[in-house]
């Protein structure tokens, strides 16, 4: 009985910590990643201005080609959305909330069973004499007061930067083999 009595205590105090400190982390995130692509802004924003495309370059696709997708009558533009089922990745929603081709686009995702909604953007930058495009890809969120929701961030900024990484270089591929510069 004492040892039960004595883990139960350790258990509470163990979760009071981690709460405590869940208070001290960041309220919110920003990961941002970027790669140089030899294709002109014109050729690159089509596979990130339609959603339909994202299946040709984005990690959570090579993940799980099975994954079940759904959109919006029009694919591209304010107002297309997709919304994804997936066994291994669970499901989720995006929205694209501003674009100007071919230079600029922001969406608003949210996965099914989080508490936390992230906007992020495709910011894209001709280096000069049509010889290629900086890519600028960023994703934030606010995490609010919740300790799980803060910890949660501090996990998830680490692998959201790993998949934004593997992602640009699946778009630079991806337009660099498509050949239009």
């Amino acid at each position: 009985m004492r040892y039960l009595l004595r883990f139960s205590l350790a258990f509470a105090l163990l979760t009071v910590v981690l709460a405590l400190a869940g208070l001290v982390l960041p309220r919110s995130y920003r990961v941002e990643r970027a790669v140089t692509v030899a294709a002109a802004p014109e050729a690159v924003y089509p596979l990130v201005g339609d959603l339909a495309r994202w299946r040709d370059w984005s990690p959570s696709f090579a993940r799980d080609p099975h994954m079940e997708t759904r959109f919006s009558a029009a694919t591209a533009g304010v107002g297309a959305w997709t919304e994804w089922s997936s066994a291994r990745q669970g499901g989720g929603r995006a929205e694209v909330i501003a674009a100007r081709a071919p230079e600029h686009l922001r969406y608003r995702m949210s996965f099914t069973g989080l508490p936390v909604v992230t906007e992020g953007a495709f910011d894209l930058v001709g280096t000069g004499g049509g010889h290629g495009v900086h890519v600028t890809w960023t994703s934030e969120a606010r995490l609010g007061w919740s300790p799980l929701a803060r910890w949660f961030g501090l996990l998830v900024r680490r692998a959201e930067g790993s998949d934004m990484e593997r992602g640009l270089g699946a778009l630079k591929a991806r337009a660099e083999k498509n050949g239009e510069r």
